[in-house]
């Protein structure tokens, strides 16, 4: 396989646009599945020039959670060869960790609703006591909005809390709901460190 451009992609549906795209410029590319894959940790060098990681921090919704993780080993793999990597083991680690966002938000002096960090539902009543209700639980790794759980009192939270599902790395962040300005809320993305835009 000569050294090209490597999609790793979960959701073959988000991605038609691109290959097609790729493909109406007959731009050489390779796919692969993250939900099926597998490397070999002795290779000396990637056969991948470029490698464009679109790893879903919601692929545990459709049955392909075990990837997640996985994926973190993988990207280290192909950055310890010298592989460019979009979106590396560093990015898709803030992207699949809501309590490292948090962290990172904290670190550049920007706001965010209050929050606690637990790893056992038994903590979520503890968690809340200084914050103001409504709060809602987020499980850590989620994505598409799965995984939030919204208390409006305390006592809610109290007869709710032994059914709480913290996700797949049973860790959730306990927050202060904030309600979305003029009922929706503004999505930004970036390239290379430059805005690129944002959607409703």
């Amino acid at each position: 396989m000569s050294k090209t451009l490597a999609i790793y992609y979960e959701h073959p549906d988000w991605f038609r646009p691109l290959f097609a795209e790729l493909d109406q410029r007959a731009l050489p590319y390779v796919k692969l599945d993250a939900s099926r894959h597998s490397y070999d940790p002795g290779e000396r060098e990637s056969p991948y020039a470029v490698v464009f990681n679109r790893m879903s921090p919601s692929s545990y919704l459709r049955g392909h959670g075990h990837g997640i993780f996985y994926t973190l080993q993988y990207l280290n793999h192909l950055e310890n060869l010298g592989t460019r990597v979009i979106n590396g083991a560093n990015a898709f680690a803030v992207e699949i960790s809501k309590a490292r966002q948090l962290s990172l938000l904290k670190s550049l002096n920007l706001p965010y609703p209050k929050a606690h960090i637990i790893n056992t539902p038994s903590l979520a009543v503890t968690a809340s006591e200084n914050l103001r209700f409504p709060i809602v639980v987020k499980v850590n790794i989620g994505g598409s909005g799965a995984g939030i759980v919204r208390f409006d009192s305390r006592d809610q939270l109290i007869d709710t809390v032994g059914k709480l599902d913290l996700g797949i790395d049973q860790t959730a962040l306990v927050q202060e709901f904030i309600p979305a300005r003029d009922g929706h809320i503004t999505r930004v993305e970036t390239l290379g460190g430059k805005y690129l835009y944002g959607i409703k």
